[in-house]
């Protein structure tokens, strides 16, 4: 496919426009990328993205924001290998996996980063309940290796973005949470790979930015 039949607007520190880019990745697709005009959530922005969020897609006359919708859109379409398991309960699995990470495990830690420069450490209750859906996402995950199957797919774009910037702020804040090898399966993707690199890349650079304004 065309380099520029996929535009998607994205930021580098969004942890969505990660779980995008890895998605895209596993799919084997080539795409432009452009920070949104005017800057996120511009009026010039929303004249394009009605929403403002990223990330979104251009693609043709069809414009679409939220990450997951995206994701779905492009196996709809049939735009390189698809990141949905067969049959419709498995399918249905694999959107709740991806949800609880979207609405509950990346609240949770996004709670946590006015507390980045600040010197403070993070509230108990704050690190429960990281712990917490850490461990309910343990007990969803289906036998493996990846969260919903035998190949990386929609839950999984999701789970190594936030894991991304989960090692980042465990290391910051002394959040003190367990290993997961469901968490660190992206780095052994090589397609992925070199996005999830750039993306912790991007994370400590905004981490010093923080620590030196402190």
């Amino acid at each position: 496919m065309a380099a520029t039949e996929f535009l998607v607007y994205a930021t580098p520190i969004s942890v969505y426009s990660c779980k995008l880019r890895l998605a895209l990745a596993l799919k084997g697709l080539d795409w432009t990328e452009a920070a949104p005009p005017g800057g996120y959530g511009s009026a010039a922005y929303r004249r394009i993205v009605p929403q403002g969020t990223v990330p979104a897609l251009v693609h043709g006359s069809f414009v679409l924001a939220e990450s997951d919708a995206i994701i779905e859109y492009l196996d709809e379409i049939g735009a390189g290998p698809p990141l949905l398991p067969q049959g419709a309960q498995a399918r249905a699995r694999a959107r709740a996996v991806s949800r609880f990470i979207d609405t509950r495990l990346e609240p949770a830690l996004r709670a946590l980063f006015l507390l980045v420069g600040s010197g403070k450490r993070a509230p108990t209750d704050a690190r429960a309940a990281l712990h917490r859906h850490l461990g309910t996402l343990g007990t969803l995950a289906g036998p493996g290796p990846y969260l919903t199957g035998a190949r990386p797919g929609l839950p999984d774009c999701g789970l190594w973005a936030v894991a991304a910037v989960l090692g980042t702020l465990d290391r910051v804040l002394a959040l003190d949470l367990p290993a997961s090898a469901l968490a660190a399966a992206g780095d052994t993707v090589p397609e992925i790979a070199t996005h999830l690199e750039a993306y912790r890349s991007v994370l400590a650079d905004w981490v010093a930015a923080r620590e030196g304004h402190a």
